[in-house]
């Protein structure tokens, strides 16, 4: 990220400024009683964390997998709002969506915990994660958060969370190689954001099997498509779970990602706007009755 003499030089992007005001928000949670870094170390230590899932394999699994046509695995994601559209479902009760997701066929459960633009919430995840807990093969349940800390993961890990995000646009690659260890280390294999070849490079270094390719841009919101289509080709021979992020709206969208080899969709904002949230999933997916 830019310095703060750079910053101060131009203004700031979007992905800037919330940075700015996460780094604010992790050093308010660091210096409040009960949620220091050495005690949530603690607890981890105590093996308070509630158990995970691996989400490779979970991924790989959705209601279409041992059919004769096998299609996409869904990430679904609640969220309240966003820097670019604003309010979406800013009142979403995020344990009934949570299920709802799951009892569509969703493999993973993306939950944003940004309070400022996205006005998520740690709480939100957990909620969520609690509405599918008792469920034979639940989600896997990502924290959808803008994660420059081990603090933030080890919140993550006490929280409920099975995966966390990392974003190659706004870490230093020992920054990213740190973070992607040391969750690892908690035994949550990471999604790993990219947006161009270049940060694709960087997420293979570190060896990244879960790579996200957002098609919105972070620095200004813009969203393209075929930003995912244009990096297919340099994950096509390696174990990778590949997933297009980012402006998914209909069929059409996901029939041209099948094609091209494409394992998995993020879809927030469609979801959270669908009249009929289980139909809707069906009929995105291609997927037979759940």
């Amino acid at each position: 990220m830019p310095s703060t003499t750079e910053a101060a030089a131009k203004p700031s992007t979007i992905l800037q400024k919330i940075y700015a005001q996460r780094q604010q928000d992790v050093e308010a949670a660091k210096a409040t009683p009960g949620t220091r870094p050495e005690e949530l170390d603690a607890y981890l230590e105590m093996d308070l964390a509630p158990p995970l899932i691996p989400l490779v394999p979970r991924l790989k699994r959705n209601p279409s997998t041992s059919t004769s046509q096998p299609s996409l695995s869904l990430m679904a994601e609640i969220k309240r709002a966003s820097p670019s559209k604003g309010n979406i479902a800013p009142h979403v009760n995020p344990a009934r969506q949570a299920l709802l997701y799951a009892q569509a066929g969703a493999s993973v459960i993306s939950v944003l915990t940004e309070p400022t633009w996205f006005k998520g919430s740690l709480l939100d995840m957990r909620l969520a994660r609690a509405a599918v807990d008792a469920l034979p093969d639940r989600p896997a349940i990502l924290r959808k958060e803008f994660v420059f800390s081990e603090y933030q993961i080890a919140e993550a890990r006490l929280w409920g969370a099975d995966t966390v995000l990392l974003i190659v646009a706004m870490l230093s690659q020992e920054q990213l190689q740190q973070l992607y260890a040391y969750a690892l280390g908690l035994r949550m294999e990471p999604l790993v954001e990219v947006n161009n070849a270049q940060e694709m490079e960087r997420a293979l270094e570190v060896g990244a099997k879960v790579i996200g390719v957002n098609n919105r841009n972070l620095h200004d919101f813009s969203v393209d498509m075929g930003t995912t289509s244009g990096l297919v080709d340099m994950v096509r021979e390696r174990d990778v779970v590949l997933c297009a992020l980012s402006g998914i709206q209909g069929p059409s969208d996901v029939k041209v990602y099948k094609e091209q080899g494409v394992n998995a969709v993020l879809v927030g904002e469609s979801l959270m706007r669908a009249a009929d949230t289980k139909t809707f999933i069906k009929d995105l997916l291609a997927w037979p009755d759940v």
